[in-house]
């Protein structure tokens, strides 16, 4: 009897020692899906790969930690294109059948609102790293939307009073481009203009494709102004400066709102005025030499092989998203939007010269500008670019914000992928 006992337990323990681990293991926690969203034809090509760049570096960088609460990021990439009810369209279905966790990217603003009201809608987070109207943190605000660039009021209050201070006049002509950015920049720009003791003598509204940059500056020469307010985007600049006289912006205050290093670099001969970013790879910033060395061994093979400020502001706006996740310790989407809603930055981890920090009202990032001029046919052309002064954010800061009104809560459904 004591054999036979023997015998069962025997092989009670070699049937327990022949289960495969595989099999006992708990099961592998499903990935959380990051959709980038960016236009990746026509003019705002080269921007959305640069967007993309810096969102995929810090997937990969969480992902080398072991990902977020134990799940792997997994990035998608589409294309909404430049039609707004197409790109609802495509929010729709990344949220319905992709089903996504979260949405990042935007370059186009007006793309941007689109998408970011289907996301508000179904409660889903969205990131917009790089679109810069104005109106994305007035206007087109969401309680489900975080904006992370700068944008044209901000960088045109000090670009502007730099610009009407050496003007003789103060006459100021506005050059529009006839979209969601454009409109919206101008109009941002026109009390600053006033405050600096300048008088708007006209407006052209130039075309979004803008097929005849000759006729454009025609009609700006018709204006006798001293100062030339443009807010003109993507490869536009390119097609307009690339027929601007030199002796025409020594005559003239020409000012941009916002140049990106897309409408730089591949353009080293154009010439360029004055102009607003919140970063340059020459920056003598803690963490700059740092990053830049991290993308140029990773991309320094291809036509960007520098990275400019929407590079560096996907990278830092999808850490921020990150961060908030792992803080949360969930990805329900209410606890989230309360940790994005108190995030702060210090200058050394932005890379800036001051801090950062979320705006709880507009849900728009308040951060460092700075002015730049780019020195065209430099032998090195990533040398072009010339940072010429910092502003703090709290000098920046667009009033209207203030006003802003977003969805309650209670009123966002809540989204738990």
């Amino acid at each position: 009897m004591e054999m036979l006992k023997r015998g069962i337990l025997a092989i009670a323990l070699l049937a327990a020692s022949s289960v495969p681990p595989a099999a006992v293991a708990a099961p592998k926690a499903p990935p959380i899906v990051v959709a980038h969203v960016a236009t990746t034809t026509g003019r705002f090509a080269l921007h959305a790969e640069a967007d993309r760049r810096g969102v995929e570096m810090a997937v990969d960088e969480f992902n080398a930690q072991g990902g977020l609460l134990g799940r792997e990021l997994v990035l998608v990439s589409r294309d909404p294109g430049m039609d707004v009810r197409a790109a609802a369209g495509v929010a729709e279905e990344l949220i319905r059948e992709t089903r996504i966790g979260f949405m990042v990217g935007a370059i186009n603003s007006g793309i941007a609102a689109a998408m970011s009201a289907v996301s508000q809608r179904h409660g889903v987070i969205f990131i917009n790293t790089n679109s810069s109207a104005p109106s994305e943190a007035v206007e087109n605000a969401h309680r489900t939307k975080f904006v992370f660039d700068a944008n044209a009021a901000n960088y045109n209050q000090t670009l502007l009073k730099y610009a009407l201070s050496r003007s003789k006049s103060k006459r100021v002509v506005l050059l529009t481009e006839d979209d969601e950015w454009g409109r919206s920049s101008a109009a941002a720009s026109r009390p600053y203009i006033a405050a600096n003791g300048g008088t708007v003598v006209g407006e052209i509204i130039a075309p979004e494709t803008l097929p005849d940059p000759a006729a454009i500056l025609r009609q700006v020469a018709a204006h006798a102004a001293d100062v030339v307010a443009v807010n003109i985007s993507g490869d536009n600049q390119m097609k307009l400066f690339a027929q601007v006289p030199p002796e025409t912006l020594k005559k003239q205050h020409w000012v941009v709102g916002e140049v990106d290093w897309e409408d730089l670099y591949p353009a080293p001969g154009t010439p360029r005025p004055l102009f607003g970013v919140k970063w340059s790879w020459n920056l003598k910033t803690p963490g700059t030499a740092e990053f830049v060395a991290r993308y140029r061994k990773r991309y320094g093979h291809t036509r960007l092989d520098y990275p400019g400020h929407v590079t560096q502001g996907a990278y830092l706006a999808a850490k921020a998203l990150f961060d908030a996740i792992r803080k949360a310790g969930t990805t329900d989407s209410h606890v989230v939007i309360a940790e994005l809603e108190k995030f702060r930055s210090p200058a050394r981890e932005r890379m800036q010269d001051a801090d950062a920090w979320m705006d709880p009202v507009s849900h728009h990032l308040q951060q460092s500008t700075y002015v730049a001029t780019w020195h065209p046919g430099r032998k090195n052309p990533a040398e072009g670019i010339e940072i010429l002064m910092h502003t703090p954010p709290d000098q920046v800061r667009y009033g209207k914000e203030a006003a802003t009104r977003l969805e309650s809560l209670a009123d966002t459904p809540r989204y738990v992928p």
